[in-house]
């Protein structure tokens, strides 16, 4: 039988169409054999014919539609809180790492100054008298205390030794003066060997050992190997040179 949808054959009998699934029409009802062979009559009587069947459209299946996909949400993005920044210093506004509980500046309490980055109204100036710090005194230079020569520069000669040589030195020679004035007698007044200073328990005394230019002490010149006693403030001169003496 074959079916008026797809037109597939399908078996007698078949109530729906193997291929499509539709309904197949049914067949139509063979005449009698009593009345293929009865004789005309005078008068014929009707045959009884079992009407056809009006075929029956087959109603297409609805499509299987896809069920609605819900829409995806994109995720909102993660709010990142800001790195704490540079703590500004409400008093004096100066930068300071955070974490930092006093201003590195001025002192001022960190606890309520908001991180760098925040608005941070400015500081209200007051009208005030400026106070004037007082000035900072020099502290004073300290002196040795040592027994020594000093000199109108300013530079010390110890005297630490029981014989100090004073002179000019000269490697050629193999002078090195324990008070050496080279590099303060310019127009070279000093002799290499110019003097000596001697220490006793009763205390230093100068001896002049024959320099072409002579010593001084107090403004009086003195004999060459003549010792003279020297005393706290005695001033001491060789040639142009002119030094004093400090013993305590």
């Amino acid at each position: 039988m074959r079916c008026n949808v797809c037109g597939a054959d399908n078996l007698e009998g078949a109530a729906y169409c193997e291929d499509c699934g539709a309904r197949l029409p049914m067949a139509a009802a063979q005449p009698t054999q009593e009345a293929s062979q009865a004789s005309v009559a005078p008068t014929p009587t009707p045959v009884s014919v079992a009407p056809v069947p009006t075929p029956v459209t087959p109603v297409e299946a609805a499509p299987v539609l896809p069920a609605p996909t819900p829409p995806v949400s994109s995720p909102e993005p993660a709010t990142v809180a800001p790195a704490a920044g540079p703590t500004a210093c409400p008093a004096c506004g100066a930068q300071n790492l955070p974490g930092v509980a006093f201003c590195e500046d001025c002192g001022a309490s960190l606890s309520d100054a908001p991180a760098s980055g925040a608005a941070v109204s400015p500081p209200v100036v007051y009208d005030a008298v400026p106070t004037v710090a007082p000035p900072i005194a020099a502290a004073p230079t300290a002196h040795s205390t040592r027994p020594r020569l000093v000199h109108t520069s300013g530079r010390e000669f110890p005297l630490e030794k029981d014989t100090i040589l004073l002179g000019r030195r000269s490697p050629v020679d193999g002078i090195f003066p324990e008070v050496d004035l080279t590099d303060y007698d310019t127009d070279s007044y000093i002799s290499r060997r110019h003097g000596r200073i001697t220490r006793h328990e009763a205390g230093y005394v100068y001896e002049d050992l024959g320099s072409s230019n002579g010593s001084w002490v107090n403004g009086n010149k003195l004999q060459a190997h003549i010792q003279q006693p020297l005393g706290e403030g005695n001033s001491l001169r060789l040639g142009k040179t002119e030094m004093v003496v400090r013993l305590s």
